[in-house]
């Protein structure tokens, strides 16, 4: 079974914690979203929410790329030792 970086990606961003004065908790940009869809909030909280979360999206996609490079590299003798 092979898992897609994207699919995991889009996964870990909308578990990203959303930033804020959440001391007190961890609040996931996902449940943010859900309880500011309910509150009907401006055209720039949404605008901030999507840059947030492509941020967070292409973070993690670059991670997850970084290491599926580097479990792919040769793992062959090393004669410069």
């Amino acid at each position: 079974m092979r898992v897609h970086r994207w699919w995991l990606s889009l996964i870990a961003a909308f578990l990203s914690p959303w930033p804020g004065p959440h001391v007190d908790a961890y609040v996931p940009i996902a449940w943010a979203l859900v309880r500011a869809r309910g509150e009907s909030p401006d055209i720039a909280f949404w605008i901030i929410a999507g840059t947030l979360v492509a941020a967070a999206y292409l973070v993690w996609w670059l991670i997850l790329s970084g290491i599926a490079a580097w479990m792919r590299r040769p793992q062959g003798k090393r004669d410069d030792l």
